[in-house]
């Protein structure tokens, strides 16, 4: 009984907190981003595509053109039903409008994907405590590509792994496969020759995590990741990146009670709005996999601890909410390392002062020469060797009437 009540709640989780992920570059032909100055073409405008696309675009279903020069590699796409081309000269715009070459981007980069919701909206906005390997397609997921996507570099990856795949507007992962292996397909879909499309091994997140292993190591393969400022980083379950903030683990397989999730992430939320740490500096991610709930802090901004503070003051409601046990971990203080210029003055004034130490104990050491030689200029100058204090009572002087001579000659005496 307590196995099926904790399947409930976390199939509850899934189907409303993990939607689509959609590839984020197409090249439409109204998207601004694809022709040179970021501007659509005008109406009778000349438009000039690369000589090697290498990729798959479109044209829309009415157009006016001055001239239109078309590529030797790749496709172009015309509506196959009311399709207006219109050959108008238009001299204002002595410009071509060129569209700008492709970039291959890879499948397994988690730059490359964006979330949408059930409804296909596109969710806005990049949150950095989630996990990497969910930012890409999980496998119980959909990935959702356009009509005409910029290329994708498959790197020669065994497999794609996905619940379903839509790709200009039509799903199923038969018709996908079909489409991969096709001529379009290879203007769409690079090093994908022993590339399998293979539908995910569970359907829900209770049962098994976002991505197998393998999946990881593709993704992580492709992340550039930053020096953490802190001390003691940590590195959360999913992530590629040491980072700087808490992290709260808990096994759910343990729990005895009916553990609803639902409610937790509304008391969750409740608790943090209310705490003393501001809710805008800090990013916050909770998500199940394999009866495992996380939960990751981090701070927006730079890294000041604004994360750590706001697990310590949910520490008490973990407390009671997970009696049977639960894990925190914190990253350590703030720590800025140094940049390669900082570095550099810190070794050239660090060799500099050896450098002066070793030449002044060398000189007094070793060199008998010098320090004579400097003793003897001191000892030369005026000031030091007729101190004017003492210059008066000189017995020397001959000059100085003042003077008594203090000699005494015995010899004179009888």
């Amino acid at each position: 009984m307590r196995t099926l009540n904790l399947l409930c709640v976390v199939i509850s989780f899934a189907h409303c907190c993990h939607g689509s992920k959609m590839w984020r570059y197409n090249l439409a032909f109204n998207n601004p981003l694809n022709w040179n100055a970021d501007q659509l073409p005008k109406p009778g405008q000349s438009i000039q595509y690369p000589v090697k696309l290498n990729a798959l675009a479109e044209l829309p279903s009415s157009i006016s053109v001055g001239s239109l020069i078309l590529p030797s590699s790749g496709a172009v796409l015309i509506p196959e039903t009311d399709f207006s081309l219109l050959f108008e000269n238009d001299r204002k715009y002595r410009e071509t409008a060129v569209f700008k070459t492709p970039i291959r981007r890879p499948y397994y980069s988690t730059h490359n994907w964006q979330e949408v919701d059930d409804l296909g909206n596109v969710v806005i906005g990049s949150n950095r405590a989630t996990p990497h390997v969910e930012r890409i397609p999980c496998q119980f997921e959909t990935a959702v590509f356009g009509k005409v996507p910029s290329p994708i570099d498959l790197q020669y990856h065994s497999a794609i792994e996905a619940k379903d795949i839509s790709f200009g507007g039509s799903k199923g992962l038969d018709e996908f496969r079909r489409f991969l292996v096709s001529d379009l397909g290879q203007y769409v879909f690079y090093n994908a020759e022993e590339t399998l499309v293979t539908e995910g091994k569970c359907g829900s997140p209770e049962k098994c995590p976002c991505q197998p292993e393998w999946v990881k190591e593709a993704v992580c393969a492709n992340e550039v990741c930053p020096v953490p400022n802190c001390l003691s980083p940590i590195v959360p379950k999913g992530h590629c990146c040491a980072i700087c903030g808490s992290v709260l683990s808990v096994d759910l397989s343990n729990f005895v009670e009916n553990f609803d999730l639902s409610d937790f992430i509304r008391k969750l939320d409740r608790k943090i709005a209310s705490s003393e740490v501001d809710q805008s500096l800090v990013e916050y991610h909770v998500s199940v996999e394999n009866y495992a709930l996380q939960l990751v802090l981090i701070d927006k901004g730079d890294y000041d601890e604004q994360s750590v503070q706001l697990m310590k003051s949910l520490e008490p409601y973990f407390v009671m909410r997970f009696r049977n046990g639960h894990n925190v971990v914190h990253s350590g203080q703030p720590h800025i390392p140094y940049q390669s210029g900082q570095l550099f003055l810190v070794m050239f004034v660090s060799l500099l002062m050896v450098s002066v130490f070793f030449t002044v104990l060398y000189v007094y050491y070793y060199d008998d020469k010098m320090i004579p030689r400097v003793t003897a200029i001191v000892r030369n100058r005026t000031f030091f060797t007729s101190p004017f204090v003492f210059a008066r009572f000189d017995p020397n002087n001959a000059n100085d009437d003042s003077t008594v001579d203090i000699n005494f000659n015995p010899s004179g005496i009888q």
